[in-house]
């Protein structure tokens, strides 16, 4: 009478253990619903994360530049460069920047470079506002100048646009609209 009792229950779980068809057909659908998302989401998630590290390297540049100028008490320039070496002459930033100090505003082959960066590359593009082509540290901090301001785009448009805003005494602060709170209108 015992092995047919543990028979039963035997047999109960197996039947317990396994999945219906029922069951394994839910779990697949809701697993294929995952996947599509996953999908669709995955390169807007890729290029949100690529534009935040963009945009925190180049506030580190801008950190770096305004201590280093205090520091040492001297001017540090940030600008623009296509080779890493040689400041460019443009307001769109598209191949990078270097940080290095000067008091003629250039950078000659006796100044060491604090810092080059050449951008990611991956449709995200960088330009300043106000037609700055380079931004000039002063001694006291200050960023030697206007207000700032630099747009960080992504020609796809799968990441958000963010906006540096860099005020007259050196702090920059991002934002996801521009310096004056109007919508980021990008190419």
């Amino acid at each position: 009478m015992e092995t047919a009792g543990y028979g039963h229950r035997s047999a109960s779980r197996l039947a317990a253990g396994g999945f219906t068809l029922v069951e394994l057909l839910v779990s697949l659908a809701v697993a294929l619903i995952l996947c599509v998302v996953a999908v669709e989401y995955l390169p807007r998630a890729l290029q949100e994360s690529r534009m935040v590290s963009e945009v925190n390297h180049f506030v580190t540049a801008l950190h770096l530049g305004r201590s280093e100028a205090i520091k040492h008490g001297r001017r540090v320039v940030l600008c623009p460069s296509i080779d890493q070496d040689n400041c460019g002459n443009s307001q769109d930033w598209p191949q990078g920047w270097i940080l290095f100090a000067s008091e003629d505003r250039e950078h000659d082959p006796g100044e060491p470079i604090l810092q080059a960066a050449a951008l990611m590359g991956s449709g995200i593009g960088m330009q300043s506002g106000n037609f700055r082509k380079r931004i000039v540290f002063q001694p006291d901090g200050s960023s030697g100048g206007s207000n700032s301001s630099f747009t960080f785009c992504e020609q796809r448009h799968r990441a958000r646009p963010r906006v540096i805003c860099l005020s007259g005494t050196g702090r920059p602060r991002v934002t996801g609209t521009t310096c004056s709170k109007q919508p980021v209108v990008c190419p």
